[in-house]
């Protein structure tokens, strides 16, 4: 297994939400109420918000503070994230949205891959240090904020 480097684990930050936008562009699209179309097409656009971030992040400039154990162990995960369906699936985001049968399954999934994301930018935000940390835990709370409006969009129904 090759080692990642900070580029990379940006480069996996930035297709999280490019695969985030991807997904809410096309619930909303799929939407049949107004409230769930605004709250998709909202976290469509805090998504691109999000990449940007990660690309002022500056690639090469992100400082790791792991310790080798603790880079092998973030690495495993990395590696794990990437071979689940957040990535590697054939159907990708648009097909996961598309394939919903209804709002309440595509808020379903709108919440599984929110959790993974947040999983996988607590475990980044271990690995990176100042200003990066700062932008990191900046995004963790916008993304536990996605989860209780989809949490809270779900109670509802």
């Amino acid at each position: 297994m090759a080692l990642l480097t900070g580029d990379e684990i940006i480069e996996i930050a930035m297709r999280l939400e490019e695969k985030g936008e991807a997904f809410y562009n096309t619930a909303a699209e799929k939407a049949t109420t107004a409230e769930i179309k605004a709250l998709f097409e909202e976290l469509a656009i805090q998504e691109q918000y999000h990449r940007r971030a990660f690309q002022q992040m500056g690639r090469d400039l992100v400082q790791l503070t792991l310790s080798d154990e603790q880079w092998d162990q973030f690495q495993a995960y990395t590696v794990a994230l990437l071979e689940q369906r957040i990535f590697d699936k054939p159907e990708g985001a648009v097909g996961k949205a598309a394939g919903t049968q209804d709002e309440r399954e595509a808020l379903q999934a709108a919440l599984a891959f929110e959790k993974e994301t947040l999983q996988f930018f607590r475990e980044l935000r271990g690995a990176v240090k100042g200003s990066d940390q700062e932008a990191v835990d900046r995004i963790i709370g916008e993304e536990e904020h996605h989860i209780q409006r989809l949490l809270g969009m779900l109670s509802a129904r």
